[in-house]
């Protein structure tokens, strides 16, 4: 699901999360990706046809390829395929996540259009312009660099195709519910939460597209989460 931040301070075009984040709630919560699998079958699993479907009807796409970038257990890719046409390949740097994801996949019968594959946002391994859609959940936070990433998605976007990157819960209730259940589970969830959403704030976030080089741009800051939306035109 999310990736344990490890690394030093970066300047604000090549934001990402700081070394002040690594607490050992979050690098357990994070780094094991059974338990990720398991949280995600159960706390997390309703959020995810949700956030599919919104991405899908945001991008009026259902066709083609797709991108889960930080892909994790790969439950998002899941719900997209599921609910659309498009291929879509589950990246993470993970080769452990990779085989977990590849195991749901099989389970939920997707293997010919979920392909799990191991690779990273700062070098996507797909050619420019080859992708119709990239969308990630939670990794944002943990890119080595926002602008580069931001960069690669528009690189391997075709004409048309969109990018929808961020977090979110898909609406107020599922939110509220998962909060209330993983606070049971860990007492500094809600505090994680905050303190991530602080460090890549829309100031960060603006100065990482300007970087990038886009300047047209969706910020969506609300119930459904804290979402980047851009197109390539």
């Amino acid at each position: 699901m999310r990736k344990a931040c490890r690394g030093t301070r970066h300047t604000v075009g090549d934001y990402s999360c700081m070394n002040a984040l690594s607490t050992t709630t979050a690098l357990q919560m994070t780094d094991n990706f059974r338990s990720d699998n398991e949280l995600a079958r159960s706390v997390f699993f309703p959020i995810f046809p949700v956030i599919a479907h919104q991405i899908l009807t945001k991008a009026d796409i259902d066709t083609g390829f797709c991108i889960d970038i930080g892909s994790g257990t790969g439950h998002l890719a899941i719900a997209i395929a599921t609910l659309s046409n498009l291929t879509v390949f589950a990246l993470d740097d993970s080769e452990k996540a990779g085989a977990i994801a590849g195991a749901n996949v099989k389970q939920y019968g997707l293997s010919q259009r979920v392909r799990p594959m191991e690779g990273t946002v700062n070098l996507l391994p797909f050619g420019t312009g080859s992708v119709n859609l990239a969308v990630s959940r939670g990794s944002f936070f943990f890119w080595p660099s926002l602008s580069r990433g931001f960069s690669e998605c528009l690189r391997v976007l075709r004409p048309g195709g969109l990018a929808y990157i961020g977090d979110g819960y898909g609406n107020a209730r599922l939110q509220e519910e998962v909060w209330n259940q993983m606070s049971k589970r860990d007492p500094g969830w809600q505090s994680y939460q905050r303190d991530l959403y602080m460090r890549c704030n829309p100031h960060i976030i603006r100065s990482a597209l300007a970087a990038a080089g886009i300047f047209e741009y969706e910020l969506i800051d609300n119930d459904s989460g804290y979402w980047i939306v851009f197109r390539k035109k």
